[in-house]
C-alpha cells in the first residue's frame, strides 16, 4: 500500500472475556501502479500490561466475500498473554 488509506470504516464485533476484541475495517489505498484498491479487514486487538498487540487479516473487497470466514477465524484465533517471568536480573 502506498500513502495513507483513505474512506477508512472501522466496527467493533466482537469483545471477549479475556479483553480480546474484533474489528472490521473497509477502507481504499493505493496500489504500486497508483491505481486505488477497495480492502476489508478484521483487526483483532488485546492489551497486555502496558501494550497493545494486534493481528490484521486483510483482502480486497472482490476477494472478501470468498475469505471472509476464513480472515474471521483467524482473527478471533488471535492471542497475546504476559511472557513469563525471568530470572534475568535488568540492566539500567
Amino acid at each position: 500500500m502506498y500513502g495513507a488509506p483513505t474512506d477508512i470504516k472501522i466496527k467493533k464485533i466482537s469483545q471477549s472475556s479475556n479483553g480480546m476484541t474484533v474489528y472490521s475495517a473497509s477502507f481504499t489505498c493505493l496500489t504500486p501502479a497508483m491505481r486505488e484498491s477497495d480492502r476489508k479487514a478484521y483487526i483483532s486487538a488485546s492489551v497486555v500490561g502496558n501494550g497493545l498487540f494486534m493481528l490484521v487479516t486483510s483482502t480486497t473487497s472482490t476477494r472478501f466475500t470468498k475469505f471472509e470466514r476464513v480472515l474471521r477465524g483467524v482473527a478471533e484465533s488471535f492471542t497475546a498473554i504476559p511472557a513469563p517471568r525471568s530470572s534475568f536480573r535488568k540492566l539500567n
